[in-house]
Order: structure tokens, then C-alpha cells, then sequence
């Protein structure tokens, strides 16, 4: 495993973070400044050799209207920017306070822009989601306990309400194989929550509808199987699942649901999966656990502060160790993504002295054979 730059982290699981043919990822700093950085795959150890900057310091601190102090590990509670990068266009979109941020990455001059403001009282979720051709977002407000989900025209600023609930809804994100379909989340407790997942669709579910029947999954009468983490598949019009360790009742690992009606199914048994990627083939899926994956107990027993990143075949449903990481709070949880090619693995990795501190944090590459 190698530290593509020290103090940085990466995008959430379900976004992409990727530019330039895949040779470069964006990352966020995470040092005190807040700040979003272009680095090479291929670069040295940790270092800032042929470092971009995507959306400067600057940038953010006079447009997003945050007047809080960056995240620090002094103060972990406090959120992060987050981004996205269309698949085809190179478009990086970003929401940190009442901004909706639009950099074009492969643009001669790179001139961020504010694209968009919430009005009426409504405030930004920090989560978005950009189609390839870098045209249409998805963004999230919340307003008074009401949550809505917008479809955003980058270009003009003009956005249309798709859906709204009076619970949290969240994790707005495209499906990339149909991006006709927008899938998002009942946030909450998981083990709360027999809905977890959702989707819309303008014809085939216009009010959005759960994705799942998480009580048909269960093998406990009664009780239903807690679901999370989802990510739409980049080669059907799936999802993938984290079933947690903590949930009541199995079984427990990963799932793939469809939007089709295609029965979901188990893909992997694991009981201490806790976010997943998958490779843009669909012929892999990278996990990072709560605790090492093949300690004794599932979900957050005896986990501390250790994880590892485990490499599941779809097909097989096999497993294979691939490396140990640690974590802290967010955003400095392992969020492990494939680069495009599918030949390495992008995540947060912490390192911990035998104290408990921490040693060493920031985005890292592993590379996988294929």
C-alpha cells in the first residue's frame, strides 16, 4: 500500500473521483485547509509531486458561507467537502455550505463557479452526484423535518424537485448504467430501518419506492435484514449492499438488488462488511470491515480502531484478505473505490502506533492483480 499524499482523504464510496484517463484522482486536504487537490496515480511516496488544485482554499472559504474551522483530528465531528467527477466530461461538482461547486477538470483554466444556492430556507446536503456528461446533478435539501431530492441543469442553475418525504433522505447518486435512475437513502439507524433503499424513476417509480423487501431477506421470522453503504453497479441496473454485522437478523455480507424486479441476492456471506466498491465490470467487489475480517464476532465486537480490505469474486462469491488499514471518524473511514482499469483499490488508510495514536493518515493506492 502506498500514501499518494499525507492528509488527504477520498471521496465518499458511491462517487467517482477519477480525471484524466484515469491517471489522476481528486482528494480532498485534510491539514487545516480545506481544499481539493488533483494527484497522480503513478506519483512518489506521499509526496505533492505534480499536484493540481481543483477548487482552491480561497474558493471555498468566500463562496460556501462556512465560517467553522476545518475538520482536524482535535476536532473529527466536523464535516468535510465531498465531491464528484462525471465519468465522461471531467465535471467535478461539489457542495460545501450553501454552494454547489462546478470545476472543469480537463478546461484549459481551471474557474470554479457556483452553479447553484438553495432558496426558501432550504439547506444543502454535503452528498451530490453528476451525470458522465457533466449536465445534470443530483443534489439533496433538507428544510423543517422535509428532505427533497433536485435534478440540477449544471449550465443554467435551474433545478426540478424529483422527490420529498418528511424523513432524512439522503446519498442521492446516479446509477451509471441508467441514469434514469437516481438512488438515495432513508437515513437513520440501520438497524431501525426496514427501508434503506431507494430509488426513483420518472416513469417506473415517480414518488420513489423502496428498492428492497429487507423482511423477505431475513432469516429470522419477524425481523428484517439492516441494510446500507449501496452503490449503484457501473454494468447493470443494480445495487450493491452492505448487510451489517450488527443486523438482527442474516443473512449478513453483501447484496446485489436490481431495479428491474430481478430477485436480490446474496452475493458474499461477511459479517463485519461495512462499505463497498465495485469494479466497473462488475466482476469484483472491494469491502473494508468493522474490525479485521476474520476475527471472531461480527459487526462492531471488539473492532477498535483495525480494518481490513477484503476482495470479493461476484461470480464465486469467494473471498481473499488483501490488506490491513485503520480508521477515526470521518472522513478518515476507508471508503475503498477501483480505479477505472480495475488493477488498484483508492482508500483512506490511518496507520495507529501500538499507543493508539495516530501515526501516519491520508488516501492511499493497492494495488490488486488482476
Amino acid at each position: 500500500m502506498r500514501i499518494l499524499r499525507e492528509n488527504t482523504y477520498a471521496t465518499y464510496p458511491h462517487c467517482n473521483g477519477y480525471y484524466d484517463g484515469g491517471r489522476r484522482v481528486v482528494l480532498g486536504r485534510a491539514d487545516g485547509v480545506e481544499e481539493l487537490i488533483g494527484v497522480p496515480l503513478d506519483g512518489a511516496d506521499g509526496g505533492d509531486q505534480d499536484e493540481q488544485v481543483l477548487l482552491p482554499a480561497s474558493v471555498i472559504a468566500a463562496e460556501s458561507g462556512i465560517s467553522v474551522e476545518p475538520w482536524s483530528p482535535e476536532e473529527p465531528l466536523r464535516s468535510v467537502p465531498w465531491f464528484d467527477v462525471a465519468l465522461e466530461a471531467q465535471t467535478l461538482i461539489c457542495v460545501r455550505g450553501d454552494a454547489v461547486f462546478i470545476v472543469e477538470l480537463a478546461a484549459a483554466e481551471r474557474t470554479p463557479r457556483v452553479a447553484y444556492r438553495p432558496r426558501d430556507d432550504w439547506a444543502l446536503d454535503g452528498l451530490s452526484s453528476i451525470t458522465a456528461d457533466g449536465r445534470t446533478a443530483v443534489i439533496g435539501e433538507a428544510r423543517d423535518g422535509e428532505y427533497r431530492g433536485l435534478l440540477l441543469d449544471v449550465a443554467d442553475g435551474t433545478a426540478r424537485e424529483i422527490v420529498r418525504h418528511p424523513w432524512h433522505a439522503n446519498h442521492f447518486h446516479f446509477s451509471p448504467s441508467d441514469e434514469s435512475w437516481v438512488g438515495y437513502s432513508h437515513e437513520g439507524p440501520a438497524a431501525s430501518l426496514d427501508d434503506r433503499l431507494w430509488g426513483w424513476h420518472a416513469d417506473h417509480a415517480p414518488q420513489g419506492r423502496p428498492m428492497v423487501d429487507q423482511r423477505a431477506l431475513s432469516d429470522e421470522p419477524g425481523e428484517f435484514v439492516a441494510l446500507g453503504h449501496e452503490r449503484w453497479s457501473f454494468h447493470d441496473t443494480s445495487v450493491m449492499a452492505v448487510a451489517y454485522g450488527e443486523s438482527v437478523a442474516g443473512p449478513r455480507g453483501i447484496y446485489e438488488v436490481h431495479a428491474d424486479g430481478r430477485p436480490p441476492r446474496l452475493v458474499s456471506a461477511g459479517d463485519r462488511d461495512w462499505h463497498c466498491g465495485v469494479s466497473r465490470d462488475g466482476s469484483r467487489i472491494i469491502v473494508d470491515t468493522t474490525g479485521p475480517a476474520f476475527a471472531p464476532g461480527r459487526g462492531w465486537a471488539d473492532a477498535g480502531t483495525r480494518s481490513s480490505l477484503v476482495l470479493i469474486d461476484v461470480a464465486t462469491g469467494e473471498r481473499r484478505m488483501m490488506a490491513d488499514t485503520g480508521f477515526i471518524a470521518h472522513p478518515y473511514h476507508p471508503h475503498p473505490s477501483f480505479t477505472p482499469d480495475g488493477s488498484a483499490v483508492v482508500l483512506n488508510h490511518v496507520e495507529h502506533g501500538a499507543d493508539g495514536r495516530v501515526l501516519r493518515r491520508g488516501a492511499a493506492l493497492l494495488r490488486i492483480d488482476r
